[in-house]
């Protein structure tokens, strides 16, 4: 695992296989009928996985505008692809592939441009960097809040998926940080912050998704 976040040499192309790999995978279990509603289809419907894809090409890159670049070009490929296998198999008209792709993932695509240069900084060993980590850690909290109550309704359904995401908190928490401290930081803020969402949200009486 360690040598998976920051011991990898990113270049384009591995950059580019990594996104045909990921689009291609993703748009073929999308068309499995038996797996529908559960955590092996969550790659195709939510961004945990993709949270990880990008954090680990950022972390093997040696340049801030380098990572910025190789994220976004990374989600250019992959998530179009995404979409056409989904439509060349006829589970999705192209019209429904297009606004899915324009209304959905264009858009965070190109925040992937100022999000990557952000990113990289998680590589540092400072405290700083282990904050930053940290709120992009608090996405994978929350989305394992969703996924666990899920899991509770439907069970076993999404339980992979909320147990993926606390995993992936520890693993690029101990794995990009290499100070006990900042290891913490990394893991604590988003535990802080998920609990003050979870109360924001009981007391206005929402819900996360």
């Amino acid at each position: 695992m360690k040598h998976l976040f920051g011991e990898i040499k990113m270049t384009w192309l591995k950059v580019i296989i990594f996104a045909v790999i990921a689009g291609l995978y993703t748009g073929l279990i999308m068309l499995v009928p038996f797996l529908d509603n559960t955590s092996f289809q969550d790659i195709g419907i939510l961004f945990e996985w993709w949270v990880v894809f990008a954090v680990i090409i950022v972390v093997n890159c040696d340049k801030w505008w380098e990572a910025m670049l190789k994220c976004f070009v990374f989600f250019l490929i992959s998530q179009p692809l995404v979409y056409l296998v989904e439509i060349l198999a006829g589970s999705i008209t192209f019209s429904q592939g297009l606004m899915y792709y324009c209304g959905i993932w264009l858009p965070r695509t190109f925040l992937t441009l100022p999000g990557g240069a952000i990113a990289y900084l998680c590589k540092k060993q400072n405290a700083a960097a282990a904050i930053i980590l940290g709120l992009g850690n608090t996405i994978q909290a929350i989305l394992a809040v969703a996924y666990l109550e899920q899991a509770i309704l439907t069970f076993p359904y999404h339980l992979l998926s909320g147990l993926f995401c606390i995993a992936s908190i520890l693993v690029m928490s101990l794995c990009i940080q290499e100070k006990r401290r900042n290891q913490l930081i990394a893991i604590l803020i988003p535990v802080g912050l998920t609990i003050a969402t979870l109360i924001s949200l009981k007391i206005t009486g929402r819900s996360l998704f």
